[in-house]
């Protein structure tokens, strides 16, 4: 409960001295030989043997002479040093004689006196003495009996440095430590929940000191500049992180580096790294939002959160149609999904999920008119390409007007692109079966986005790939592909000559928005100082022991003055 170290070497050290002045007394024949008469004389104001006897003489001759005490008081001491002790003016005297002492020289005869017992406190007074005169003070005030020991504030001080911060400060005595207690004190408090921020603690400590405190009790009224001040790296990184400003990372990772890894760059092999990480509240939020990934059901604050959409649509692998009107998540997802089926060649698929958005639906919720255009000019792409393999020519040019009407509405809004689609397939319309050319987008058929870079090395790598397998089918597509593309390449129109999907690639893309739900509170900054010192403890015992002299008793305590002398 406490650091005991220093207390118990000073309580040692002046038991030392207190045995050497009696051994020296005892050589010199001092008052250790003192006569029976003489000692029931002192155990007539409450002091019991030689060595009881002695020590009183030394306080009475430590305090002789004292400043602060008047001629009467100083013949009061020296009528009790000649043996003959005034029982109704030696108390007050010693009382005011020790009230001029500093307070290490107050710690020093209380205990002295105490150990001699010699009891000339109230009752109060001698239950705050017993503990202030322990070696182990904590052990002492976390007894029952001793819970309810209060005094003035030094001594409360020191009932919560004495047991780290397990005793409270009453709230009448806190305004009077604040502005001289040890830091480390302050902090026990804090991490017992006996200082609080409406104490305002910062009020009375240097810009320093306050300024901890209040990152301590108050972090939100820290600023940046102030946490760059402090050194308050984990506020800084959190705001760095909620500006979406760019994080230095560090090593061992914390919950910054991981939040960044999984929300922002989708690195899914962090999920659980950041589950440890995060605090139990966000943690629950996070395993929510896993589980919700299985079926692709989440709470509505969780879609309402824009920053998590990247996580959800990566953590989610629907293999039915996405309903895209459920929310504007769900939109983007079903876009995403039917523009992958159309790359890997599932022509059925993506059509199935592109007419989620274009069948029309009375009572739904109108969707935007940016993913509506992609998803006609997907419809438009699906039904154009698999028009040759109609059942027959009529349900080939039936899929061809399809194709017209969803490109007629792609390009209602004027867009140059979606303009060259309608066309396009106005042209393939126009032209007999026979003499059409192949309406597919080689890019498309790559697996790639139109016009992406870099096309030439991924034929190459897919050719290598086909020819480990001896699928000579794939090679023959793979080369139609790329000898459509160098062509195009050599046209003046370039790659407007093929079908374009998507019309802009940018309205695929999920929001890179800073997530809401996942990042933790801001958290009081963490404790940074030490254990209490034996140093300080010892310093506000002695503040403690001054206060001891408010319980002097104003007459002594009866002892049988004919007992036996020791």
């Amino acid at each position: 409960m406490t650091d005991p170290v220093a207390a118990r070497r000073a309580a040692i050290a002046a038991e030392k001295e207190r045995l050497a002045r009696a051994r020296e007394r005892r050589s010199g024949g001092g008052s250790a030989g003192a006569s029976g008469f003489v000692q029931r004389k002192w155990r007539w104001v409450g002091v019991d043997g030689g060595e009881a006897v002695d020590e009183v003489l030394e306080v009475l001759r430590e305090i002789e002479g004292a400043s602060s005490l008047t001629d009467a008081q100083n013949a009061v001491l020296r009528q009790a040093m000649e043996g003959a002790p005034d029982r109704e003016a030696l108390l007050p005297t010693v009382r005011a004689g020790l009230a001029a002492l500093e307070p290490e020289a107050v710690l020093r005869r209380v205990r002295a006196l105490w150990a001699a017992g010699v009891r000339w406190l109230n009752e109060a007074g001698l239950e705050r003495c017993r503990v202030l005169c322990s070696t182990a003070p904590g052990l002492e005030l976390v007894s029952a009996r001793s819970r309810a020991v209060s005094g003035g504030p030094a001594f409360s001080l020191f009932a919560t440095a004495a047991t780290r911060g397990a005793v409270p400060v009453p709230n009448a005595a806190l305004a009077h430590v604040l502005p001289w207690a040890p830091l480390s004190v302050l902090d026990d408090l804090i991490d017992h929940g006996g200082l609080l921020a409406e104490d305002e603690p910062w009020a009375a400590r240097d810009d320093r000191e306050a300024l901890y405190l209040r990152a301590r009790l108050a972090p939100k009224s820290v600023s940046a500049e102030e946490a760059a001040r402090i050194g308050w790296h984990t506020m800084l990184r959190r705001r760095a992180f909620l500006a979406d400003e760019t994080i230095m990372r560090q090593e061992p990772e914390d919950v910054w580096d991981l939040l960044y890894d999984v929300v922002r760059e989708v690195q899914l092999p962090s999920l659980d790294a950041l589950d440890a990480a995060l605090p139990r509240a966000e943690q629950i939020q996070l395993r929510d939002l896993r589980s919700g990934a299985l079926v692709g059901q989440w709470d509505r604050e969780t879609l309402r959160d824009r920053g998590l959409w990247r996580l959800m649509a990566a953590l989610w692998r629907p293999t039915t149609p996405v309903d895209p009107r459920r929310s504007d998540f769900y939109a983007l997802v079903a876009l995403n999904r039917a523009y992958d089926l159309l790359k890997t060649g599932d022509f059925e698929g993506a059509r199935r999920q592109a007419e989620a958005f274009v069948r029309e639906r009375r009572q739904d919720p109108a969707l935007p008119a940016d993913l509506m255009e992609e998803a006609y000019t997907i419809a438009a792409y699906v039904a154009a390409v698999t028009s040759p393999e109609a059942d027959s020519d009529r349900a080939s040019k039936e899929q061809l007007a399809l194709a017209e009407t969803y490109a007629e509405k792609a390009a209602e809004n004027g867009g140059p692109v979606a303009e060259r689609n309608l066309a396009h397939v106005r042209t393939w319309r126009a032209t007999s079966r026979n003499k059409r050319g192949m309406m597919t987008n080689p890019f498309l058929e790559l697996g790639l986005d139109h016009g992406q870079e870099g096309w030439d090395r991924h034929c190459r790598d897919l050719f290598r790939e086909y020819e480990q397998v001896r699928d000579q089918a794939a090679q023959a597509r793979l080369n139609r592909a790329q000898d459509r593309i160098d062509e195009a390449t050599r046209h003046e129109a370039g790659f407007d000559v093929f079908f374009q999907v998507p019309l802009d690639r940018c309205r695929y893309d999920f929001p890179e928005t800073v997530p809401r739900r996942l990042v933790p509170p801001l958290e009081p900054m963490a404790r940074r100082s030490t254990v209490t010192s034996g140093a300080d403890l010892e310093s506000i015992r002695a503040l403690a022991a001054v206060e001891l002299l408010d319980d002097f008793r104003s007459t002594p305590p009866h002892l049988d003055r004919h007992g036996p002398t020791r």
